[in-house]
């Protein structure tokens, strides 16, 4: 009877012994496979797609990536914030890992819907309201007036004065809505003084826009009333004139400027 305890007694170290065993094996593999990828995925190539205004150099520079990382370990939220904020036309990056040693870093970039106004020259912004960079007057992109940024910096978004914060707003808010809808190009400024109204300059015609609501119904409002008054024969091709939408009937008033 002694004999069979002592037996049982013998199984069962035996068995917690072979649990034991078991973890510990499983963990010097987990620890060799952990080795393994220390030691042979290491950054060899990187490549950058979809950039158009910086050189991959530049972007390859701005992301802190070099040569020998290991690839694995690269943390894609850091290298992404580092490339946006020192490349400020860089909206949106993605990395791609291709085993056992390429990086392929892709990058969306911003265009620059406007130039606004400020105490140290013109600056360039992205639809979002992001400064860009000051404007030389070699990019083509929508003059505002009636709106001055304060402490305007590379990267750093758009601030006013109090009184001319909800004008910011609502200008965002249009650009937002013409970038969208590939209107950016077809506009050349944007008029902000007006206690009451914004006015857009549009090809040949302007738009007076109230200052609020929904700028997707008005800009919709606004080309379909100027696609009808071309084909009725309301509105001559070629006729300059000023689209009043800022009267809430549902309709687009237009006046000529021969009128």
């Amino acid at each position: 009877m002694a004999r069979q305890r002592r037996h049982k007694r013998s199984i069962r170290r035996r068995g917690r012994f072979s649990g034991l065993y078991k973890v510990l094996s499983i963990l010097l593999a987990a620890g060799a496979i952990a080795a393994a990828c220390i030691v042979f995925f290491r950054v060899n190539t990187v490549e950058v797609e979809g950039n158009v205004r910086y050189t991959a150099q530049e972007i390859i520079d701005a992301s802190g990536v070099k040569t020998g990382d290991n690839l694995i370990a690269l943390p894609a939220s850091r290298v992404s914030a580092s490339i946006r904020v020192q490349l400020p036309y860089v909206e949106g990056v993605s990395l791609q890992r291709d085993y056992p040693d390429r990086l392929v870093i892709r990058v969306t970039e911003r265009v620059a819907a406007a130039s606004v106004d400020s105490a140290e020259g013109r600056w360039l912004i992205s639809a979002q309201g992001k400064l860009l960079e000051k404007d030389n007057g070699s990019t083509r992109a929508i003059q505002i007036t009636g709106l001055t940024a304060v402490g305007p910096y590379a990267g750093g978004m758009v601030q006013t004065e109090e009184e001319e914060q909800l004008t910011l707003d609502y200008v965002k808010e249009l650009l937002g809505v013409l970038e969208s809808r590939g209107m950016l190009e077809q506009c050349e400024s944007l008029d902000c003084s007006s206690a009451s109204s914004l006015t857009l300059s549009y090809g040949i015609y302007r738009l007076k826009l109230p200052r609020g609501g929904d700028y997707e119904y008005h800009i919709q409002l606004a080309q379909t009333a100027l696609a009808k008054g071309l084909e009725q024969g309301v509105i001559q091709e070629g006729q300059a004139g000023l689209l009043d939408l800022t009267v809430m009937d549902g309709r687009a008033h237009f006046r000529s400027d021969k009128s």
